[in-house]
Order: C-alpha cells, then sequence, then structure tokens
C-alpha cells in the first residue's frame, strides 16, 4: 500500500474526499498495528456483546416513554433485555480475570495488582458491586425485573423499573461484594445498569486493554487524528485510505471507481471500550511506547491469549 492517499468515505452522501498521500512512515504504521487491531477485535468482542445488549435494553426501556396504549408484554421483554445485559456483563468479567490470571500466574505482582484493581473498582461503584451479586440472583432464583409501573396522563409519562431490598435479602444470601442489606430499599435498576454499563467499559475495559494491548493507545491517537483530519473536510465521512482509481470515459460522461481499505477510526469505540482521548501520545512522536512496541516485532500467535 505503498501509493496509498488518506481519504473520506461518506456512505450516507455518497461521496469521496481524496485529501493527500499518506507518508512512508504512516504507511509503516498502519501495516504493523492492523494485524494487532484484528486480534483485539476477537478478543474484546465481547465488550461489542455487551453493547449491544445494553442499547437494545435502554432502546426498549424508552419506547415506553412515548405516549399511547402498549400491547405488547413489557414485563417479559424488560426481564429478557436486562437478562442479556447481565448475563453479558458477567461473561467479559469472568472471561477477562481467568484470561488475567492464566497469564500472570507466575507473578505474584501482576496477581495482586488486579486484586487491589478489583477491590478498588467494586469499592468506589457500589452498582457493579450489587449487580454483579444481582447476576448471580438472576443465574439461579429469579428473573431480574422486580416490579415495572408505567404511569401516563395527558401531560406526561413516567416510568420505573425496580428491584426491592428486601426481598431479595430473603430469597438469597450471596451478596458479598456488595453487602446488600434490607435498609438499601427500592433499588432503581434504570439507574443502577447504567453506571454498571459505562463502569465496565471505561475503567475495567481500559485495565484490560493496557494489560493485554499496550499499544492501543498510541494506535487510537494515530488513527483518530487522521480520522479529525478528514472530518474537517467532511464532518461525515468515515477515514478511509485510497488504494487505487479508475476512470472511465463513455463519451461526456466519467465514471470514476474507488479502490479503499477500512481501518479503525476510533480503535477504543470500535473495541467497545472508553477512554479519555486528551492524555494520548501520538505515536509517531518519539518516544511512544506504542511505536516501541510495534518496532520490536509483534507475535501473535497465542501469548496474549493466554
Amino acid at each position: 500500500m505503498s501509493n496509498a492517499q488518506l481519504a473520506g468515505w461518506d456512505a450516507a452522501r455518497g461521496s469521496f474526499l481524496e485529501l493527500r498521500p499518506l507518508s512512508a512512515q504512516e504507511v509503516q504504521f498502519d501495516e504493523q498495528a492492523r494485524p494487532v487491531f484484528a486480534e483485539a477485535q476477537s478478543r474484546f468482542k465481547l465488550f461489542r456483546i455487551l453493547d449491544l445488549n445494553y442499547r437494545d435494553w435502554t432502546a426498549y426501556h424508552r419506547t415506553l416513554l412515548s405516549p399511547g396504549s402498549r400491547k405488547a408484554d413489557d414485563l417479559l421483554s424488560l426481564d429478557r433485555l436486562l437478562f442479556n445485559v447481565l448475563a453479558a456483563a458477567y461473561g467479559v468479567f469472568e472471561h477477562f480475570e481467568v484470561s488475567y490470571r492464566r497469564r500472570h500466574k507466575k507473578s505474584p505482582e501482576k496477581l495482586a495488582e488486579y486484586d487491589a484493581f478489583r477491590e478498588k473498582f467494586f469499592r468506589n461503584s457500589w452498582a457493579c458491586a450489587f449487580l454483579m451479586d444481582f447476576r448471580n440472583y438472576v443465574q439461579h432464583v429469579d428473573l431480574p425485573i422486580g416490579a415495572f409501573n408505567r404511569n401516563e396522563n395527558t401531560h406526561s409519562i413516567s416510568i420505573s423499573i425496580t428491584q426491592d431490598a428486601r426481598r431479595l435479602v430473603a430469597e438469597y444470601r450471596g451478596w458479598k461484594k456488595s453487602q446488600l442489606k434490607p435498609e438499601h430499599g427500592e433499588l432503581d435498576l434504570i439507574t443502577l445498569s447504567e453506571e454498571f454499563y459505562h463502569r465496565l467499559r471505561q475503567d475495567f475495559g481500559a485495565f484490560m486493554a493496557r494489560c493485554f494491548y499496550p499499544e492501543l493507545q498510541g494506535m487510537d491517537r494515530f488513527y483518530w487524528d487522521l480520522t479529525q483530519e478528514v472530518r474537517a473536510r467532511n464532518p461525515h465521512a468515515r477515514m478511509v485510505f485510497l488504494a487505487g482509481k479508475d476512470e472511465t470515459r463513455e463519451r461526456t460522461k466519467v465514471s470514476v471507481r474507488w479502490s479503499f481499505e477500512q481501518p479503525p477510526n476510533a480503535v477504543f469505540d470500535e473495541l467497545g471500550l472508553t477512554i479519555n482521548r486528551e492524555k494520548a501520545q501520538h505515536p509517531l512522536d518519539p518516544p511512544c511506547q506504542a511505536q516501541k512496541v510495534l518496532d520490536s516485532g509483534l507475535t501473535l500467535s497465542g501469548d496474549r491469549l493466554r
């Protein structure tokens, strides 16, 4: 891809924007980074599954705020959708925790680092502690929705989707992380699930990304800067790399066919994670950890996966 150009593809408007040739350094970085991103995509697919399940859950309970009579079995749908969120979140947590402990089983320092992170993660977010416990309750005792109410009048619509701490404590004893007590009273499952989702993406996901793929932050900055360069010209375009262009003339008409590759535009977003981009160093500004890791020659044969 030595003659590749930075370009933008606006699929909705069917327009293509050519900006400039990629530098040799940019081409080299992309060729080294792309296989790493492809492996990370596979690795972090559980976060994207969590994201899809959470979006389905929020989209459905937001429809309940639309006026009009309801014909669907809303309680059944809410139970199903929140059950899926909890199952995906549990899968994310267990999958990465087991992988981390296997990878660092001979490193007491790394295991202690994770244990300290885990303890802080649950200490800083009671919502996360509760919903991890609540997932076990849902798996073994009962469905997630304790009560659902929707009130509509001529001026407004309100909904509540809750659980009762007194009932939960009476039916189940496994509240080890959250130390749930009857005094916690009525629990708002919409608010709790929102915090749980964002904490998993931002805090837990960021920790595991640093562990398994420390070079991702520099890669994200590299592709994000190119994306902003494209969006400065067309805010709706996706950043792509133009590999070739064929022009065909038919009388007064010229037909153009572009061949292009689609690198990631926002690495962490496309992995289902959230980061603060302001702190990321550009990988082509030495010294940079991402470039050092890529320059050292990456082995994608499975060391990361164990």
